[in-house]
C-alpha cells in the first residue's frame, strides 16, 4: 500500500501539474472528522458568544485547512449554521433573552435586504464600499467598548406601528450589508438593536441568533440544490458546533451586560480592521 508523495511525481504527475500551471488544485479533504469537529467547536463557541453566524470562522477554516472550494465551503457552512443557531437560541431563550416579537420583522426585512444587497453588488465599487463599511464597524466597536450600557434602557414596545417599521428597516439594513459585503448581518443588527431599539446586549444577541435560523435555512437549500453542501463535513462540523454553542450559550448568560458589550465591541473592531485590510491586501498582491 503506497501513499502519494512529491517524489512520485516523476512518473508523469509533475509534468501534468506543470502543464496545468496555476489552474492545478489539490483535492478537497472531505473526510476529516477530527479536524471538522474542532472547527465546529470553535465556530459554535464564536456563534453563541457574539450572537452571529459561525460561518465567519467555518468558511476560511474549511478553505485553508481542508482545501474546500469557496462555494462549497459557504454552502456547507450555511447547513451547519442552522443547528448551531438552534443550540444557541435554546440557551438564550432559557434565560429569557430572546424577544420573539422582534424575530419575524427582522427576518423578513433581512431577506429583502439580502436580495437588494446581492443585486447592487455589481453596480457599486465593492472594494471601496467594504473599506468604508469596515471603518464604520470599527467606530461602532469603539462605541460599544467606551459608551456605558445605560443606553439600553429605553426599549420601545414592538406593537406600535412605528416600532414595527423601524424593526423592519433594521432587518433590511442588516440584510443589505450581508448581501453586499458577504459578512454576517449580525454586525449591523446587534448594534441597531442595542442603540436604536434600546435592547440589552444579551437580548440583542439572542434575537440575532434567532433571525439567523430562517435565513440559514433558505440559503442552505439554495446551495444544496447546486451541490455545494458536503454532507460528511456538515455532520462533523455540526457535532462540534452544537456542543460548543450549547455550552458557551449557557455560560454567556452569566456574563454581565457590560462585559458582553466590551467583548462584542472588540469583535467589531477586529471585523472592521479585517474588512479594511483585506481589499487593500488584494490590491497590493
Amino acid at each position: 500500500m503506497t501513499e502519494p508523495h512529491s517524489a512520485g511525481e516523476s512518473d508523469g504527475g509533475g509534468a501534468r501539474r506543470a502543464a496545468a500551471g496555476s489552474s492545478y488544485q489539490r483535492p478537497e479533504i472531505t473526510r476529516a472528522p477530527i479536524t471538522a469537529t474542532v472547527i465546529g467547536l470553535a465556530a459554535g463557541a464564536f456563534s453563541s458568544l457574539f450572537g452571529v453566524g459561525g460561518g465567519l470562522l467555518m468558511v476560511p477554516a474549511m478553505v485553508y485547512l481542508l482545501r474546500v472550494r469557496p462555494p462549497r465551503a459557504h454552502g456547507t457552512s450555511l447547513a451547519v449554521v442552522l443547528p448551531t443557531a438552534l443550540a444557541g437560541v435554546y440557551r438564550y431563550s432559557q434565560a429569557g433573552n430572546v424577544e420573539w416579537g422582534l424575530v419575524l420583522p427582522l427576518a423578513l426585512g433581512g431577506v429583502l435586504g439580502a436580495l437588494l444587497g446581492a443585486a447592487a453588488v455589481n453596480a457599486l465599487g465593492a472594494g471601496a464600499l467594504k473599506r468604508l463599511s469596515g471603518v464604520l464597524v470599527v467606530v461602532a466597536g469603539c462605541v460599544f467598548i467606551v459608551v456605558p450600557g445605560g443606553s439600553a434602557q429605553h426599549a420601545a414596545p414592538v406593537g406600535a406601528g412605528a416600532g414595527v417599521g423601524l424593526i423592519g428597516l433594521v432587518g433590511v439594513a442588516a440584510g443589505i450589508v450581508s448581501g453586499l459585503l458577504g459578512v454576517g448581518g449580525g454586525i449591523v443588527m446587534i448594534p441597531a438593536l442595542v442603540f436604536l431599539l434600546g435592547r440589552d446586549q444579551h437580548l440583542a444577541q439572542g434575537v440575532s441568533l434567532a433571525v439567523i435560523i430562517p435565513v440559514s435555512v433558505s440559503g442552505a437549500l439554495i446551495h444544496a440544490r447546486k451541490g455545494h453542501v458536503i454532507p460528511t463535513l456538515a455532520f462533523w462540523l455540526s457535532v462540534g458546533a452544537v456542543i460548543a454553542a450549547s455550552v458557551v450559550g449557557a455560560a454567556v448568560q452569566r456574563f454581565s451586560s457590560e462585559s458582553l458589550r466590551t467583548l462584542f465591541g472588540v469583535f467589531l473592531v477586529m471585523m472592521g480592521v479585517t474588512m479594511v485590510a483585506r481589499p487593500l491586501h488584494r490590491r497590493i498582491t
